[in-house]
């Protein structure tokens, strides 16, 4: 028996989506048995990516994971169906409030002595057609929140962010609120009350003051490129003279002018434009295109240094690359090696927050179908019947 914390939870994956892959993922991480729901064809989320990323992006999603092939649409899996749901606490779906009665798994809720909670992140529009005259697509789902909108350059085009932001907002606040209404649930002796999100609603937690601004000004605020708007300290993210960034930050006044002194001397330190806070705001843009121009005649390594002796805030803005190849990271025991299933090397990223060693367990993502006798014998399910759910094709056997 597992003590991680979360061990003591059995949860179903029924849905085809990102967010609730991510979310189930997070859950696995910390204990969970997490058992994803497949078809003969497998989980879309399997091949989200191209044919030779496909193994290592599986395990990054997939690790902890069980995977047990069913045949929900069965007209005779209804037995089985309510038997794993009545072992289950939480459920996660995509499909939307309104498609809950014509589902093989959750138009049963009602049958169910124990009820467990329904997690439900949906794509845009699911939910109200009537209202919603765009496309579902994660890309428009992050433009309709107004997040693209605020991205880029002023002068140029919006900017997509090259990760999925809908789907992993919507399933680590979907992670969040599923392990907070099961405690509730426990210590309040209550049913547990469902969890439907739309995917835009969880990007709007990113733009939270942006909507108050806009709404008692009635004008709304534009994106600004690297520099961060209504704001009298000095906080930008310039471009060094060997291609990196860095991220810069004065929000007090003192070391707003040790700053400016760094990048211009005492006297732009002096300059009345930019001495107080207030004079500061009013005149922002020059000093960016001060602080830009400095930025980019010496290195990333050349700032940081400058920087420490100046004692300003300054710190190097990471790709991937960086981190794989920093040493504190790595020594804290963050990154790991590891294998794919048919052997591939790569790393990934163990549990964060960090759990002791001793505790933690990293499983192989499952292949299709690879945990459907177990999970089924520890329900309860004898061989001859095993067989028999087998031969009447709601079981699948892998391949």
């Amino acid at each position: 028996m597992s003590n991680l914390p979360l061990s003591h939870l059995t949860v179903l994956d029924i849905g085809n989506s990102l967010a609730g892959a991510f979310a189930t993922k997070l859950l696995a991480d910390f204990g969970a048995t997490v058992v994803v729901i497949e078809s003969s064809a497998g989980s879309p989320i399997r091949k989200l990516m191209p044919d030779e990323l496909r193994l290592k992006w599986w395990h990054a999603i997939g690790k902890n994971k069980q995977s047990v092939l069913i045949n929900s649409m069965s007209p005779q899996s209804d037995a089985i169906l309510l038997r794993i749901m009545e072992d289950a606490d939480i459920i996660f779906t995509d499909i939307g409030p309104l498609g809950w009665s014509n589902c093989p798994w959750l138009g049963k809720l009602a049958q169910l002595n124990h009820q467990p909670l329904v997690v439900d992140l949906y794509a845009t529009g699911v939910d109200l057609p009537h209202l919603w005259q765009g496309t579902s697509s994660a890309v428009f789902t992050t433009a309709i929140t107004g997040m693209m909108h605020l991205t880029g350059w002023e002068d140029g085009p919006p900017v997509s962010a090259e990760v999925p932001i809908a789907e992993y907002l919507a399933g680590m606040m979907a992670a969040m609120g599923a392990i907070a209404e099961t405690n509730f649930t426990k210590i309040h002796q209550t049913q547990p009350r469902n969890i439907s999100m739309a995917m835009h609603e969880a990007v709007l937690r990113m733009i939270e003051w942006q909507l108050p601004i806009a709404s008692l000004q009635g004008v709304p605020v534009s994106r600004n490129g690297n520099n961060f708007p209504m704001n009298a300290g000095i906080s930008n993210m310039p471009k060094t003279k060997d291609g990196q960034y860095i991220a810069i930050s004065a929000a007090n006044q003192d070391v707003a002018l040790r700053l400016l002194k760094l990048i211009g001397g005492q006297s732009l330190a002096e300059d009345p434009r930019y001495a107080t806070p207030a004079n500061r705001a009013e005149n922002m843009d020059e000093i960016y295109d001060l602080l830009n121009e400095w930025v980019s005649t010496k290195t990333r390594a050349e700032i940081l240094e400058l920087a420490q002796q100046a004692d300003v805030v300054v710190g190097p803005i990471y790709n991937t690359k960086n981190v794989l190849e920093d040493q504190a990271i790595r020594e804290r025991g963050y990154i790991q090696a590891r294998q794919t299933v048919d052997g591939q090397n790569f790393c990934e990223v163990t549990c964060i927050p960090s759990l002791q060693k001793k505790d933690l367990k990293i499983e192989v993502a499952p292949i299709l179908g690879a945990n459907t006798k177990e999970f089924l014998t520890q329900l309860g399910i004898t061989e001859m019947q095993y067989q028999e759910l087998v031969s009447q094709g709601i079981i699948g056997q892998v391949a």
